[in-house]
Parts: structure tokens; sequence; C-alpha cells
């Protein structure tokens, strides 16, 4: 058993005091050892001290009703002693445990003297969960410039002979999918892919008849693996050369590109809309988008809000959406009428993390034109394929001709769907009802949502029937405030965080939006809009739970990336902080506390 001041030192708050009142508090703990069922507080009791679970664990009960299980590190008896009242809760002892009693003297002489570590324990649920969302983010790092070149992703270096023909050197940086290939000999050379355009395509020149020697450039400049990312920037701004070969202990290790030093600053997301806005040819979109995920770990590690973060990746994805309807239409001809190509799903609500797939729709105008949109649905799906956007499962794409249909066409889905709340007509409406036009002026869309709101007032049914499935997906926490975990299967040990936290939130978020007749799909924007309906501070305490869960489902996602694992909506709660698991559990509350409130509304719950 750790001795008090041990203990107290790995505690928060207690461990942000100074020793000397660490001290102070220990002598003025004493140890007990209570038997399993022992009654330690009763309800109505003056609560004389402040109790922390050394071993053991404790339920806590407001009538007959178990409302907390504490456990190693938790503590109790602090909100009675601070705000002079008698005990609230009777709290027994749920296994033979270990306590240490801290006098209520001391430590409300601490609490006088520090009223940072008096804050924390009269901190609400919402600035728990405000700061702990905050908490988890790594922080800003030192800027990339600080870093060695060594520590940024090189591309690979690949090599040709002087004497070799210009076709296979394409053929080389081709297979390797880089810019450059480096030229062997006395004196190293480099030939980029605007060295084979300038000097060979454009000339007319046959690259079966060209040598290597004859377009490379020398001799190649270089930076040492060890200097600083800045130095290598000076090279490439004097020189004018957006690459580098990397040099470590005599030997070329990888190349550093311009691009790559971008991809990792703050202004990432703006060089790459840049980038994506410019380009044309899909193989460099595949690379830019590839890059994407690079971007995101830069920006989660500089702190961003996680609101921003997400919006901010739902711009790019945009982008690339925009560019393939592009290239589609290039393909298949110009549109035979007005069209919108709609994001479904989290790119609708602008929520979109790593590399997830994309739900998306067509709308047109005239029914005629069906056949021209299934082929341009048909191109598009290809080439976001291609980019690299992962397939839908469920094929909710528009090279699936469920998706693509006219205006009048969606008008009667919908109120097909809503006419039917069955389980397949709910789960299809889900996806599609928080649809938002990435391409297109929009109008279509914006008739459509109309249509929508419409029929949500006229068939308050399905929103209930929606509802319900909101209340049969219980966040992963059972009746003694322990995590629900898998049992079986890849996940065993895990808990789904999007399934048991998040969905009830968007959902829930979603069904009474398109009851007050709300347009805004963004479920931040939909909570705080619902302020009037649900109340100020619990749609703060919503937003932060929201907040809360995704950054610590994105920092599990790259995590999982960096340890070589397929990025998902799993966490394993024992490889969280006990600080991580606890403000995991407020935000579950809150959830219950919100799927509470949806059942009373709908009356699905007395």
């Amino acid at each position: 058993m750790l001795e008090p001041v041990k203990l107290l030192k790995t505690i928060e708050p207690f461990k942000e005091l100074p020793e000397k009142e660490i001290n102070f508090l220990a002598k003025n703990t004493l140890a007990d050892y209570v038997k399993r069922d022992t009654e330690i507080l009763k309800e109505g009791e003056q609560v004389d001290y402040l109790y922390i679970i050394v071993k053991g664990s404790c339920t806590v009960k407001k009538g007959d009703k178990v409302v907390d299980v504490l456990e190693k590190g938790d503590f109790f008896g602090d909100t009675e002693i601070i705000f002079e009242e008698p005990s609230r809760f009777t709290v027994k002892a749920a296994e033979n445990s270990i306590l240490y009693m801290i006098s209520r003297k001391a430590f409300k002489e601490v609490l006088k003297s520090y009223p940072e570590f008096r804050e924390f324990f009269t901190k609400t649920t919402i600035e728990r969960l405000s700061e702990g969302y905050r908490k988890i983010l790594p922080g800003a790092e030192d800027t990339v410039s600080l870093l060695p070149v060594k520590e940024m992703k090189l591309s690979p270096a690949i090599f040709c002979e002087r004497e070799e023909n210009v076709k296979s050197v394409a053929e080389k940086m081709v297979e390797a999918g880089t810019s450059c290939c480096l030229v062997k000999g006395k004196e190293t050379g480099i030939i980029t892919d605007m060295d084979l355009k300038t000097k060979v395509v454009a000339k007319g020149l046959s690259p079966l008849s060209v040598k290597a020697e004859e377009i490379a450039t020398y001799p190649v400049m270089t930076v040492e693996s060890n200097d600083f990312v800045f130095e290598a920037i000076v090279k490439m701004v004097n020189s004018g050369v957006k690459r580098l070969p990397v040099v470590e202990n005599g030997k070329i290790i990888g190349i550093l590109e311009d691009r790559t030093i971008f991809i990792q600053q703050t202004k990432n997301f703006v060089f790459l809309a840049r980038e994506i806005e410019a380009e044309r040819d899909v193989k460099n979109l595949k690379r830019l988008f590839i890059s994407v995920e690079e971007a995101i770990e830069a920006l989660f590690k500089s702190g961003k809000d996680i609101v921003i973060l997400q919006r901010y990746i739902s711009e790019i994805n945009d982008k690339f959406i925009r560019k393939a309807v592009d290239l589609a239409i290039e393909k298949v001809g110009e549109p035979e009428g007005e069209f919108d190509f709609l994001a479904l799903g989290s790119e609708g609500r602008r929520e979109q993390t790593i590399k997830t797939d994309i739900d998306n729709a067509i709308v047109y105008r005239e029914t005629k034109g069906r056949e021209y949109f299934l082929k341009l649905g048909e191109a598009i799906t290809e080439i976001l394929l291609e980019i690299g956007f992962p397939e839908c499962p469920g094929k909710v794409m528009v090279s699936n001709p469920e998706w693509v249909k006219s205006l009048d066409e969606w008008k009667y889905t919908l109120e097909e769907w809503f006419s039917r709340p069955n389980a397949g007509n709910i789960l299809k409406a889900s996806i599609f009802l928080d649809f938002r036009a990435v391409y297109g002026n929009g109008k279509l869309s914006e008739e459509l949502r109309d249509f929508l709101n419409r029929l949500a007032k006229n068939y308050r049914n399905f929103l209930v029937a929606m509802a319900q499935k909101v209340l049969e997906t219980e966040p992963p926490i059972n009746i003694f405030h322990r995590f629900v975990l898998e049992k079986s299967g890849e996940h065993k040990g895990e808990l789904d965080l999007k399934r048991g936290g998040i969905f009830p939130i968007t959902q829930g978020a979603r069904i009474l939006s398109l009851e007050k007749g709300l347009k805004e799909t963004n479920t931040v924007r939909r909570i705080e809009l619902l302020k009037d309906s649900i109340g100020k501070d619990f749609c703060s305490e919503l937003i932060e739970a929201f907040k809360f869960l995704q950054t610590l489902r994105l920092k599990s996602q790259l995590d999982k990336i960096k340890r070589g694992r397929t990025p998902d909506n799993y966490v394993n709660p024992q490889k969280l902080t006990k600080f991580e698991r606890d403000l995991l559990k407020d935000a579950f509350k809150v959830i219950s506390k919100f799927q509470e409130m949806l059942g009373v509304h709908f009356r699905l719950r007395v």
C-alpha cells in the first residue's frame, strides 16, 4: 500500500499542491480497513473526513438506487465538506477495502489557501468535460522548423545509371510513386518529373533515345539528416529547388520534398486546398489525399479545437469531391440539366475524422436525364476510389442507382420513408437526412430540405420511431458505472465510442432539429440552436461531451495508425489515463441524461 504522501502525489488535484501542503495533509490522514458491505457513510450524516479509496471499491446509493461505483483513486465526502452539508448519499464497501481519511479541518484549510485546488472539487460536469477534452490534446509542439530533417517523412530515393534511357527512368519513378530519380556517378545528379516534361516530352524527343545524364541536373544539392528543417527550407528557397536528398553517414536515405514540410505546418490545409484546386491528374490527387492524414495529425498536435479540425477536414474532402466531379464531367460530357452532388452522413454534418467512407447522392432537376446522371455517378465514384476514399460497405454511393434520383423522385422516396417508419427506412433516412450540397448551386438541395421539414411536421410518428432507435443504443456503461466491453472478436476488451457515445448525440440532435424545422446539419450547431428547448446549461454539457468523445476517438485513431493498425471507433479503457476514464464516464452520463430527455419528450419513457 502506498504511503499517504506517495499516493497524494499521484492523484488529481492533490499532486498539483506544493510538497509542504501534501505533507500537511498526509500528517492529518488516517488509514482504515473496511470489510465488504460495511456502511462508511449514511445519507443525512455529517461528514468528518475526505475519503480516498486506496484499495477495493465502494457503491454510492441514493435511496435504494446505485448511482455510482467508486474505485481505487476515487474520493468522496468533498462536496459535503465544502458546502457544509450532510451526506447526500449512502456509501458502502463493495469489497474489502482500504481507505485514507483526511480530516475535515485539514482539508478545509488547504481549500482556503489554494483557490485552484478548491475549484477542482466545485467544477460542474460541463467544466470538467470542457477542460478534459482540451487536456487530452498533446498541445502545441515545437515548430516543425526546429525538427531534425530525419524526423520528417521522407520520400524513397531511387537511382538510375547515367547511360540509362529516360523511358526506364520514368518507369522507375512511376513504380516507386516518386517525383524524382537520382543519377549515379562521381557526382550525383537528379532528374525530376518536370525535367521529363520540359526536356523530353515538350521537345518531342523519344524517351528511348535520350540518356539520363543528358537531362539530369548536376550536382544535386543535399541536406544532412541531423540538420534542422529550417536549414533545408533556406536551401530550397535560395536555390529554387523543391526537393533535397537527405544524407546520413555519407549515404542518401531519402528525399525531403517541399510539400512534406508544408503539410507539417499549421497552415497545411491552405497549402493542400491550393494544390487540390490546381491538380488535374488523379495520381497526383491520390498523393495529396495520402498527405491529408499527416495534416490531420499535425493540426491535432497543435491543440486545434476538434470542431474546427473537423471543419478543415470536411473542406478538404469537399475539394477532392468537387475535383472528382469536374474530372468525371470531362469524361462523360456536360450535364443535361441542373444537379447537386450531396454529401451525406458525417461528411454532410462536417464531422469527418480519419479516412472514413463518404456516403453520397445526386439530385437532379429533370427525370429525363437519368441515364446521364447514372453514368456520371459511376465516373465520380471511380475517381473518388482511385484518389483513395474508401468504398462504402453499404453502397451508399452515386454509383448505386438507388442514390441517384430527380428532385421529384427524392421527394417521393422521403415521403415513402416517413410514412413507413420500419427499420430499413429509418436506417436509410438516418444516412440521408444530413445531406449537404458539395457541388452545384445548392438550389435543389434547398428545395429538398424545405420539403423534408414539411414532412417532419406531418409525420411525427417517424420522429418517434427514430427516437426509439436512439434509446435502443445505450452508452457502454452499466448501472455500477463500469464500462461494458466487447467480450470477443478483434475488439475484445474495447468499447465503441461511435455507437455508444457519438451516435446517440448526432441522432438525437437531428431528430429535435427536424421537429423544429432547422436547416443546420452540424451537430454542435444544431445543439446550440436547440438551447431554448433543452436548456442552455444542458446544451453546453452535451456539446462538451460530444467534443470530448470526438477528440478521444481521433486521438485513438491516430495512435492506431502509428502502430500499423486500421483506425476505427474503438478504444481500450485500460489504455486511457484515469483522468480520461473518469471524463469518459462523465460523457456517458450526459448521454444517458439526453436519452432520458428524448424518451420523455417523445413519450417513450415515463
